[in-house]
């Protein structure tokens, strides 16, 4: 057993230090964080095409990937589709 005279303690609290491999594709990452924001009411393809500057193709896979982690995307039916994510506040709510 090892002894712990002398050692300090760690905080309680402290911030994580990096200490590993870059992720290669952080712009992924990014734009998929704005579109949870952005997604808070309802928008066309057109829009979030705009808002992120991407194909309308990404703009399916970044649905499809929102879905895939675990997001309700809503759908709403008219002339041109809106989408939303229903269920924001289950990930991103105050703590209590």
């Amino acid at each position: 057993m090892k002894s712990t005279h002398g050692v300090k303690p760690h905080p309680p609290i402290r911030k994580r230090v990096f200490n590993g491999k870059p992720i290669s594709n952080t712009r992924r990452v990014e734009r998929t964080i704005q579109l949870v924001k952005y997604l808070s009411e309802f928008r066309t393809i057109n829009q979030i095409k705009s808002f992120l500057n991407i194909h309308e193709k990404s703009v399916q896979r970044y649905l499809n990937l929102l879905v895939q982690l675990g997001f309700e995307v809503e759908v709403k039916y008219s002339k041109y589709h809106g989408y939303r994510i229903a269920n924001v506040k289950e990930y991103f709510g105050v703590a209590k």
